[in-house]
């Protein structure tokens, strides 16, 4: 979803990219492998946003989430630098616990709380440990026009006139990706390496962000029902405040990045 708008985007201000893909190359090679079909692009900057995200499929096979999400990321690591080349690596708000209360900052603990989130951090300290040029963005509840997603999912169940159970006890920071992108623009050209927080800003339960979406999108909001997520049963916890902090960047509203979202959607699907 990411890796499809960034393409575009860094194609439109002038970058020369290479974008991969499951066809071409997967996190589950080996370092000299990845290496070898990298090395003929002479990449400088490597953008990392591929992942297992399934976060209760990770529950189910925690192994594939560790393979992909932490050795995967080693492997891509040992590869950049073994060819010179900055790594920009993408990962969550789930490497919290969410027990802080208040919006993570860069410098705080990690501490995970299901295997999606543990795989993630792990892969962060590959990357932290085998290189010095990097740059580690975390982000949360990703959006984008490319592929299904939460809000996505929430509008059409609205036009449909569907259900949508709504979780009132999940906080976070709702994030677009067009804006992701513009992040991972300015970090990568920035020289300061390290890891960072790349979110639109604002905090907002799920129920209240669902509502907000239908209020903006014009769609009747009688179909979303408010819940807590003990009422869910799903096989991961996830942190009930997860809101991160962007100290180091300017970062837009999340009501702003979905109005233009909410334009590419309504483009998509002229009838709605």
């Amino acid at each position: 979803m990411l890796g499809q708008d960034l393409v575009p985007y860094l194609r439109a201000k002038g970058y020369e990219v290479f974008p991969t893909s499951s066809d071409t190359m997967s996190l589950l090679e080996t370092a000299d492998s990845m290496r070898d079909k990298l090395e003929p692009f002479q990449p400088e900057v490597i953008i990392h946003p591929a992942a297992y995200t399934n976060v209760d499929g990770a529950e189910r096979e925690p192994d594939l989430a560790m393979a992909v999400n932490k050795d995967g990321t080693r492997n891509l690591a040992l590869a950049a630098k073994e060819l010179g080349a900055i790594l920009v690596y993408v990962s969550t708000d789930f490497v919290f616990d969410g027990l802080k209360g208040e919006p993570y900052l860069p410098t705080d603990r990690p501490n995970p709380i299901n295997t999606y989130g543990l795989s993630k951090y792990y892969g962060e300290l590959m990357v932290s440990e085998l290189l010095e040029e990097y740059y580690i963005v975390r982000t949360s509840w990703l959006y984008g026009i490319r592929r299904n997603n939460f809000v996505q999912w929430v509008l059409d169940q609205a036009h449909a006139g569907s259900e949508v159970k709504a979780v009132t006890d999940w906080v976070g920071s709702p994030t677009w990706t067009g804006n992701l992108c513009v992040t991972i623009e300015t970090l990568m050209n920035s020289g300061a390496y390290g890891t960072y927080h790349g979110a639109d800003q604002g905090e907002i339960s799920r129920y209240d962000q669902c509502r907000a979406m239908c209020q903006a999108a014009g769609l009747a909001e009688a179909h979303i029902r408010p819940v807590l997520s003990s009422e869910l049963n799903m096989a991961a916890n996830r942190p009930h405040y997860s809101v991160l902090a962007c100290p180091d960047l300017s970062v837009s509203s999340w009501e702003t990045g979905f109005q233009a979202y909410l334009a590419q959607y309504r483009e998509k699907s002229p009838a709605r």
